[in-house]
C-alpha cells in the first residue's frame, strides 16, 4: 500500500508527487555516486601522503649515504650506479601504470 491508497488527491497532484519522488531518487543516486568518488579520492590522497613520506625518507637516506661515502670514490660510484638502476626500474613502472591521456 502507498499513501495514495489512503488519500484521495486529484490526479495532477499525484502526478506531481511522482515527479518529485523521481527527482529525489535521482538526487539520491547522484549522492551515492559522489560518495563513492569521494571515498576513492580520500584513498588516493592517503596513498600519496604515504608516498611523499617515503620520498622524503629516501632523499634523507641518500644525503646521509653521500655524506658517508664522499671520501670513497669507488663506493660513491657504486651508489650512483645503483641509483641509476633503481631510477630506470621506477621510470618503467610509472610508465607502465600511467594511463594514456
Amino acid at each position: 500500500m502507498t499513501i495514495k491508497d489512503f488519500l484521495n488527491f486529484p490526479s495532477y497532484v499525484t502526478q506531481r508527487l511522482d515527479q518529485i519522488l523521481k527527482i529525489v531518487k535521482a538526487i539520491q543516486r547522484k549522492e551515492e555516486t559522489m560518495s563513492a568518488e569521494l571515498d576513492a579520492l580520500e584513498a588516493a590522497v592517503t596513498e600519496n601522503e604515504g608516498l611523499d613520506e617515503s620520498i622524503i625518507q629516501l632523499v634523507n637516506g641518500l644525503a646521509a649515504q653521500i655524506a658517508t661515502l664522499k671520501e670513497d670514490p669507488v663506493k660513491l660510484q657504486a651508489l650512483a650506479d645503483s641509483l641509476r638502476t633503481q631510477s630506470a626500474a621506477l621510470s618503467a613502472a610509472i610508465q607502465a601504470n600511467t594511463p594514456v591521456a
